[in-house]
C-alpha cells in the first residue's frame, strides 16, 4: 500500500492538469477579492475580519461549492483515465497489488489533491484580503479552532465529492466520457441545489451541506447531517467504484 501511495503521489506531483487547476482556482479567488476592493469602505459588512472571508468563500451561494467540484472532476479524470490509456493501472495489477488497495490508493490521492486545492484557495483568500483591505478585525485562538472545525467538515464533503468523480472515472474509463460526465454533474448539481430549496430533504445532496456548516457557529443538527451525508456518499461511491474495478477486465 505504501508503494502504491508513493507512486500515486508522484503522479499527482507530476500532473500538469492538477497544477493548472490550482493556478486557475487561485486566480479566480484573487480576481473576486480584488473585485470587492470597490466596496472596501463597507468591508466589515462583508466580513468582520480577514479570517471571515474564508467562511464567505465556502458558502454554497458564493464560490467554493461551484468551482472546486469542477476542478476536482477535471484533475481526477486526467489522473485516472491516463492510467487506463497508458496501461499503468494494468501494470499495478500485474505486479500483484490487490485491486482494493489500488482503488484505496487512488481515493487517498484524490482526497489529498482536493485538500491541497482548498488550502491553496484559502492561502489566496488570506493573502489577497490583506493586500486589498489590509489587516483588520481581530480573532482569537478560539476563532481559529472554529475555523479548523469548519475546514474539517468541508474536507469530508469535498472528499465525498472526490469519491463520486473517482467512481465515475473507474466506471467510464475513457477521458472524453468521464470529463463530460464529471463537468456536467458538477454544474447541474449546483443548479439543482438552487431549485429545490433549503429543507432537510434537500440535504441529501452534498451541495446543500456546505452553507449550513460554513459558519463559525453552525447548528449541531447541521453538523450531524453534513457528517452523515458526507460519510454516506464516501462509503457508497467507494464501494461501487471498488466493486466495479474488482470485476473489470483490464486490457
Amino acid at each position: 500500500m505504501i508503494n502504491l501511495l508513493r507512486a500515486d503521489f508522484y503522479k499527482l506531483r507530476r500532473s500538469k492538469s492538477f497544477f493548472i487547476c490550482l493556478g486557475i482556482l487561485a486566480v479566480i479567488v484573487i480576481y473576486i477579492m480584488i473585485d470587492f476592493s470597490s466596496s472596501a469602505h463597507i468591508k466589515e459588512q462583508f466580513s468582520p475580519s480577514n479570517l471571515h472571508w474564508i467562511y464567505m468563500f465556502f458558502n454554497e451561494k458564493s464560490f467554493f461549492p461551484y468551482f472546486v467540484p469542477l476542478f476536482q472532476a477535471i484533475f481526477t479524470t486526467m489522473l485516472i483515465t491516463s492510467e487506463y490509456n497508458t496501461g499503468t493501472i494494468k501494470d499495478s495489477v500485474s505486479l500483484g497489488f490487490s485491486r482494493r488497495k489500488i482503488y484505496m490508493s487512488k481515493l487517498i490521492t484524490v482526497s489529498i489533491g482536493s485538500i491541497l486545492m482548498m488550502l491553496a484557495a484559502i492561502f489566496s483568500i488570506v493573502i489577497t484580503s490583506i493586500f486589498v483591505f489590509g489587516i483588520y478585525g481581530s480573532f482569537s485562538t478560539y476563532d481559529l479552532l472554529l475555523l479548523l472545525r469548519m475546514f474539517l467538515i468541508q474536507i469530508l464533503l469535498y472528499t465525498a465529492y472526490g469519491s463520486i468523480f473517482l467512481m465515475i472515472a473507474f466506471l467510464i474509463k475513457n477521458i472524453g466520457g468521464t470529463m463530460a460526465f464529471g463537468i456536467f454533474f458538477s454544474l447541474i448539481i449546483g443548479s439543482l441545489g438552487s431549485l429545490i430549496g433549503d429543507g432537510y430533504l434537500a440535504r441529501i445532496l452534498l451541495f446543500k451541506n456546505f452553507s449550513p456548516t460554513a459558519v463559525p457557529h453552525p447548528q449541531a443538527v447541521d453538523l450531524r447531517i453534513a457528517i452523515a451525508v458526507g460519510l454516506a456518499y464516501l462509503i457508497l461511491c467507494s464501494g461501487i467504484g471498488g466493486i466495479t474495478f474488482k470485476k473489470q477486465d483490464i486490457k
